[in-house]
C-alpha cells in the first residue's frame, strides 16, 4: 500500500470512529506524560542546605557537587538552599537575620538566593555562579567576578539591589523555613539530602564521596561510574 493510500485509510478510520480515536489519543496522550515523568522521577535528587561562608560547604560545592553535577548532567537533579544554621524573624513586620558567620554570611546567603531565582539566568549558569562563588575567598564579594565568568555581567546591579533589598531578605526567609523543615537547627552543614529523605548514613558517604552515591542510586550508569 503507497503512503497515500495509507494515510487515506488513516483519515476515514478516524472520521468513521470519533470517539475511539478520541479515546486513543487521550491514552497516548496519558501514556506519554507517565513516561515522561517516570524519566524525570529517575534523576538522582540532591539537596544541599548550606551556607555561604562556611568552609564545609566551600569544600563540597567545589570538590563534590562541582563534578558530579558536571559529569552527570541529566542524571541529577539538583536544588541548593543557602541559609544553613541562620535563624529569623519578623521584627516590626521587617525580616532579622542571625547568620552563622555574621552579617557577610547573611548578604553572601542573600545574593545566592537572589542568583537562584533569577529568571534571566539559565539553570546552568545559576549552578556555575554558584560554584564560582563558593570557590572564592569572600564569595559576599565576588559577584562580579563571578558573573564575568558566565559572561553575565549586566546581571550584576539587579542582584546587588535584590540582595540589599526587602526581595532578598523575602527569598533568604524562605530559604530559611525550607531548612527548617528538614532540622531546626541543622545538626551539620551542609546538610546532603538524597532523594527527598534525610540519611545519616548517606549523607556522611555523600560529603566525601557524592560521585560513588550517585552511580550506585542512578539506574542510567554513565561510563564515568
Amino acid at each position: 500500500m503507497s503512503l497515500k493510500r495509507l494515510v487515506l485509510t488513516l483519515l476515514k478510520y478516524v472520521q468513521k470512529n470519533k470517539m475511539r480515536s478520541i479515546l486513543f489519543l487521550c491514552l497516548c496522550a496519558l501514556l506519554c506524560g507517565a513516561l515522561a515523568k517516570n524519566r524525570k522521577d529517575d534523576k538522582v535528587k540532591i539537596a544541599v542546605y548550606y551556607e555561604s561562608l562556611c568552609p564545609d560547604s566551600k569544600k563540597f560545592i567545589t570538590s563534590q557537587l562541582a563534578p558530579v553535577w558536571r559529569d552527570f548532567r541529566g542524571l541529577v537533579k539538583v536544588k541548593l538552599v543557602p541559609y544553613g544554621k541562620s535563624t529569623h524573624d519578623k521584627v516590626n513586620g521587617k525580616w532579622q537575620f542571625n547568620c552563622h558567620h555574621g552579617p557577610d554570611e547573611c548578604y553572601g546567603n542573600k545574593i545566592q538566593s537572589c542568583i537562584l531565582k533569577d529568571r534571566n539566568l539559565q539553570d546552568t549558569e545559576k549552578m556555575e555562579l554558584v560554584i564560582c562563588l563558593m570557590g572564592q575567598a569572600n564569595p559576599d564579594k565576588s559577584l562580579d567576578t563571578c558573573l564575568e565568568q558566565v559572561k553575565r555581567q549586566a546581571e550584576s546591579d539587579k542582584l546587588k539591589r535584590c540582595a540589599a533589598g526587602d526581595q532578598g531578605d523575602a527569598l533568604l526567609a524562605a530559604y530559611g523555613d525550607k531548612s527548617d523543615a528538614v532540622q531546626r537547627p541543622l545538626a551539620f552543614v551542609p546538610t546532603i539530602v538524597i532523594n527527598e529523605k534525610f540519611d545519616q548514613a548517606l549523607q556522611d558517604e555523600s560529603f566525601t564521596n557524592l560521585k560513588d552515591v550517585v552511580c550506585r542510586l542512578s539506574t542510567t550508569k554513565p561510563a564515568s561510574c
